[in-house]
């Protein structure tokens, strides 16, 4: 099963890009939660399926991601993302396919919009990505498989729970530092 990668080395792996019978815009809607994908299934490099998602000539794609960074809401290989190509304004707490710098393929969520730049940070991360121009964004993720069920990320109360998750970045940080001030004064001490 191919993947592509959200971890710092980039992506040497090529995806699946599947078709379905709802439209891209019925997708983006979330309509059809159920049964976005259909039958037919197609091999591209990530390279190809970002050419064909910048000229807007691309289906979605469902693939696994190998990394952390997303965690809690995308769970390394065991849950699939829908992306499709953007095709509307982004917005704060959207789950972006973007490539930075290039041949960097990361999927993490719109932290900030200042301009024509925009700055993404992953869920379990405690620092946000570099600021980035709003055409290095490729795709936005517009649902998330897990255990059978599928999860839409265009949902207001989904949306909602990502800016509240975002919102409490000073007090998870706040958590992983005495996390980690306490290990070490437990391994001073044991």
């Amino acid at each position: 099963e191919e993947r592509i990668s959200e971890n710092r080395s980039g992506v040497r792996r090529t995806l699946r890009e599947t078709t379905g019978s709802l439209g891209l815009a019925d997708i983006q809607a979330g309509k059809g939660r159920q049964s976005v994908m259909a039958a037919e299934e197609r091999s591209l490099s990530i390279a190809q399926w970002c050419a064909l998602a910048r000229q807007g000539v691309v289906l979605p794609m469902r693939i696994p991601l190998d990394g952390d960074s997303m965690r809690p809401l995308i769970r390394r290989n065991r849950d699939r993302v829908t992306i499709v190509p953007l095709a509307r304004p982004l917005r704060l707490g959207d789950v972006v396919l973007f490539e930075y710098p290039a041949g960097r393929y990361v999927v993490h969520r719109v932290h900030r919009i200042h301009g024509e730049q925009v700055q993404t940070l992953g869920d379990h991360c405690w620092n946000p990505d570099a600021w980035m121009p709003h055409t290095s964004v490729l795709g936005l993720a517009v649902q998330v498989e897990r255990d059978g069920e599928s999860i839409s990320l265009n949902r207001a109360p989904v949306r909602a729970l990502g800016r509240i998750w975002m919102a409490g970045l000073p007090l998870r940080r706040a958590f992983w530092k005495c996390r980690a001030c306490a290990g070490r004064v437990l391994r001073r001490w044991i």
